[in-house]
């Protein structure tokens, strides 16, 4: 077959695939809503569950006591407001704060004239991650206070020495990481559901009579679907570019990656609509598959970071270098040990062998249905 001849046969299974969506646009919109929801559930749960809200009683309203209420608030550990002695406790007992931090009413004068100070606080150990970060989070404030108010008389301080060359917050650092696996569940549905429909509607024998390239019908069918996966991808990208504000430092890297994995997973999802042959069953096929990837592949911090066994799941994982090609598209640093590169390279690879397999299985199993 001539290579004119197989590029006709990819253009004419693209217009079907994108033809045949269109007229049934439940799924199309499925493709959508799908992926924009995964990522402002788990935004929302960052934001919500990034910081314990925590109650303080000010007996106290001197320049040193609100140095240390400032202090706990440049913890970046605490939502913290001030509150009366009856309202804090109303609120813990409602359970609508963790803990009350009461500063007492002589901390100024005790702290000038050299005395202890003890700082009551008052913890619902309800939720032991929350727990945890009280407990953490208020000695290091003191700490912290102390060795502002008095660096006389603290001697001894941390240097640090950053490896990267700015910070990043927890919230745009997993914004990229949903996107990637926002990317990758629009691919994986888009794909397994066009394949799936092939064998619901009677469709996929034509194909696997016809006299052309199993290879042929299998890029068409991702090119189709890729023409309805940007519309879910171009909304994901808008709502952490636009609504979130994370701005990508390497706009370009975005695209061409960006690109590079919805081939690859659109890859993934026509093999799975290929194996399961019913859109019922590939849509909770697919975000079943993303689920358990997207966590053990390093969206809250480098995959390295997880340990030995995940680690070692993280890298054969196409989510993990996926992840790690955005975060320097978008922060500018690298996540893992390799470099962009091998990124590249595993998503071509991960996206030529799944093709590959999806033509022979198209081929084995194609006109038996």
């Amino acid at each position: 077959m001539s290579l004119r001849h197989s590029l006709r046969v990819v253009r004419a299974v693209a217009a079907v695939d994108i033809r045949l969506t269109l007229r049934e646009p439940l799924f199309a919109i499925a493709g959508i809503i799908i992926p924009i929801n995964f990522l402002l559930l788990f935004l929302l749960f960052a934001i919500s569950g990034g910081q314990a809200p925590i109650a303080v009683v000010m007996n106290d309203r001197g320049p040193l006591a609100g140095q240390f209420v400032q202090a706990m608030e440049n913890s970046q550990s605490f939502i913290i407001h001030t509150a009366s002695p009856a309202d804090a406790e109303r609120e813990i007992r409602a359970g609508t704060v963790v803990a009350v931090v009461t500063v007492p009413q002589d901390f100024d004068a005790a702290l000038n004239t050299g005395r202890r100070v003890d700082i009551p606080v008052e913890l619902n150990n309800l939720n032991v991650d929350f727990t945890n970060d009280i407990r953490r989070a208020v000695p290091l404030s003191i700490t912290s206070f102390y060795a502002n108010a008095f660096p006389e008389q603290v001697v001894v301080r941390a240097l640090e020495s950053d490896v990267q060359e700015h910070d990043t917050g927890y919230i745009p650092y997993l914004a990229v990481s949903i996107v990637v696996a926002g990317l990758m569940l629009a691919a994986l549905l888009q794909g397994s559901v066009n394949a799936a429909r092939d064998y619901e509607l009677g469709t996929i024998k034509e194909l696997a009579l016809a006299p052309v390239s199993r290879l042929a019908i299998g890029l068409g069918k991702i090119l189709g679907a890729a023409a309805l996966t940007a519309a879910s991808a171009i909304l994901v990208l808008g709502v952490v570019i636009l609504v979130i504000g994370v701005q990508p430092l390497h706009p370009l890297e975005v695209l061409g990656f960006g690109l590079l994995m919805i081939a690859a997973f659109l890859a993934l999802g026509v093999l799975v609509g290929t194996l399961v042959r019913r859109r019922q069953q590939a849509i909770p096929l697919s975000i079943a598959c993303v689920l358990p990837l997207f966590f053990l592949s390093g969206p809250f911090g480098p995959a390295n970071w997880l340990g030995e066994v995940p680690g070692a799941i993280a890298a054969v994982s196409p989510l993990t270098y996926a992840i790690a090609a955005f975060q320097h598209a978008f922060h500018g640093f690298q996540t893992a040990t390799q470099d962009l590169t091998v990124d590249t390279m595993v998503l071509a690879g991960f996206t030529l062998l799944t093709v590959a397999l999806t033509a022979f299985v198209f081929g084995r199993r194609g006109v038996a249905h």
